[in-house]
């Protein structure tokens, strides 16, 4: 893993500040108009550019940094990206209502009730906080595997996206701590930025950092599936392994196991050319006396 290369990737790109000032751009009006759920389409677009840019550094893209010139398909593949990861998270959801309840209950003035309901609260939030530390581990498996082929069936791979999991799980453990570990530098370097700028630098800086965070994660999932692949998630073989060689093009004294075959149309019907020969057929021993074929004999009257 390069964990460098998932920053200094970026100023690789002969285009990456005009790319950085949309991915902001983008990162500042969904914020803006998030007060109206409009920004979500935002957020969501951003989404499917990240997976763009994982599917780029899976490949081996000299230049992984994808141009912002697909905002439909951005939207589509962001959005399935979305539903994924909410049902991923839908166990959180139901471990949280023991935590509600618990909740609910330390407010009763019996001390009997006040214990369960304490109870009740450490109890689901530990389950939150295991199952969240899981959901964490397995988000680049869950990215990776919808990197595949873009589809949210492929996302909810459970069974062999926590095996490909716990295959890798030293190089995932390493990519989920750095991430967490940038991701709260940046946000720290965005805000002392933007509150040297007299505060007004906040409304940059701290989209900004969002940005880079975002693509800094998703560069290392893209090393993650590129030196781990992904079952079934890009082709190993060589191109040129699948092609046909002509025989001219072949060392000398080797013949292809299959020759080609071309195709003849005889009176509108289409047969290969191995059926097809230039030799009279044999019918009759009189005119191939050396063949041993016999004429046969004439079929019997209807």
């Amino acid at each position: 893993m390069e964990i460098s290369k998932a920053i200094s990737f970026i100023t690789e790109d002969p285009r990456w500040q005009q790319k950085l000032m949309i991915g902001t751009g983008v990162i500042i009006g969904s914020t803006v108009l998030s007060v109206v759920f409009i920004g979500i389409i935002g957020f969501i677009i951003f989404a499917g550019y990240c997976v763009r840019l994982l599917q780029n550094v899976r490949d081996g893209q000299p230049y992984p940094l994808p141009e912002w010139d697909q905002w439909g398909e951005d939207l589509a593949r962001g959005f399935k990206l979305v539903i994924a990861f909410l049902v991923w998270s839908l166990p959180m959801l139901v471990l949280i209502i023991p935590s509600i309840i618990g909740s609910a209950m330390t407010e009763s003035r019996s001390d009997g009730a006040q214990f369960m309901g304490s109870m009740l609260l450490i109890c689901g939030s530990c389950l939150n906080m295991i199952y969240g530390l899981l959901l964490a581990a397995v988000t680049p498996g869950i990215s990776i595997a919808f990197a595949k082929d873009e589809q949210i069936t492929s996302a909810l791979q459970f069974r062999q996206i926590l095996a490909w999991t716990q295959e890798n799980i030293g190089q995932v453990l390493v990519v989920t701590l750095v991430y967490i570990a940038a991701s709260i530098a940046l946000a720290l370097v965005g805000s002392i930025v933007g509150v040297l700028l007299c505060v007004v630098g906040l409304i940059i800086t701290i989209p900004l950092a969002t940005l880079l965070t975002s693509l800094f994660q998703y560069h290392l999932s893209g090393q993650l599936a590129y030196n781990f692949p992904y079952p079934g998630g890009g082709s190993t073989i060589d191109p040129q392994l699948t092609s046909y060689t002509p025989p001219t093009e072949m060392a000398p004294g080797v013949s292809p196991l299959v020759p080609p075959v071309s195709d003849t149309t005889i009176s509108g019907t289409t047969i290969s050319d191995t059926t097809v020969g230039t030799d009279t057929p044999v019918g009759d021993t009189t005119d191939y006396p050396d063949s041993g074929v016999d004429n046969p004999a004439p079929p019997p009257a209807a």
